[in-house]
């Protein structure tokens, strides 16, 4: 990375910080805008939720509340660095608009409802926040997952994946993966899209970490500086 992109990252990085205590210090009642006339659009998803919990640790802990923890996180830092952010959801709801009582086709409805909000900004990106599990304990660390349909896919994941890595996680070595069809909302994005899967609940180091507002909040902020590199880059 050269000198002045790692300048930009870094004032950026400050400018949400100093944001960010403005906002506590006042109650979060300040309207504090550094959106450029065009701010780029973000789709931000928090997987599951509602009816679909996703996936269950072994003492209970269920994935989408985590998931929207970390997401409303990301949310907030990233409307402070002047995004113009969608989110899928805002609390502990699905998204599925069927009247039927049939899990299998909510969850159905739930992920044409977060295909359709692609569909409806073209000019975004999305990234999907979720947690993983496996059926050893060993599996840990967070992966980021892309979407064949777009270039730019791959190019986020690389960064998210890098700035996960660095500042969180220097034991992981896992690699950015090309999402299959098993993974409908990436491959059938009509935007470029990741999943970024943040640790597993399998796992008992990751699955306390998870657990804690701390982690949470320095994930999140892990996940912003990718995001960050990525639109520096661009």
């Amino acid at each position: 990375m050269n000198i002045k992109r790692r300048l930009k990252i870094f004032f950026s990085i400050i400018l949400v910080c100093v944001l960010g205590l403005l906002s506590n210090l006042q109650n979060d009642n300040i309207n504090v805008s550094t959106k450029a006339e065009t701010p780029s659009k973000i789709i931000l998803d928090a997987g599951h939720g509602g009816f679909d919990g996703g996936a269950v640790a072994d003492d209970g802990t269920v994935e989408k509340d985590i998931n929207l923890n970390i997401t409303k996180n990301v949310c907030k830092m990233l409307k402070l660095s002047g995004f113009d952010v969608i989110m899928t959801r805002t609390e502990d709801i699905g998204t599925d608009s069927t009247g039927s009582d049939k899990i299998a086709e909510r969850k159905k409805s739930d992920l044409k409802n977060r295909l359709l909000l692609m569909e409806k900004y073209p000019d975004a990106v999305y990234i999907s926040i979720h947690l993983n599990k496996f059926t050893t304990s060993a599996a840990n660390g967070a992966q980021v997952f892309y979407s064949k349909n777009s270039e730019e896919s791959a190019k986020i994941a690389k960064f998210v994946q890098e700035t996960i890595k660095n500042q969180l996680q220097p034991y992981n070595d896992r690699v950015i993966k090309q999402g299959t069809s098993a993974t409908y909302l990436l491959h059938n994005a009509t935007v470029p899209a990741v999943i970024v899967e943040c640790g597993f609940l399998s796992n008992k180091r990751d699955l306390e970490n998870l657990k804690t507002k701390e982690y949470q909040s320095r994930i999140s902020f892990s996940i912003l500086c990718g995001i960050l590199e990525y639109f520096s880059e661009k």
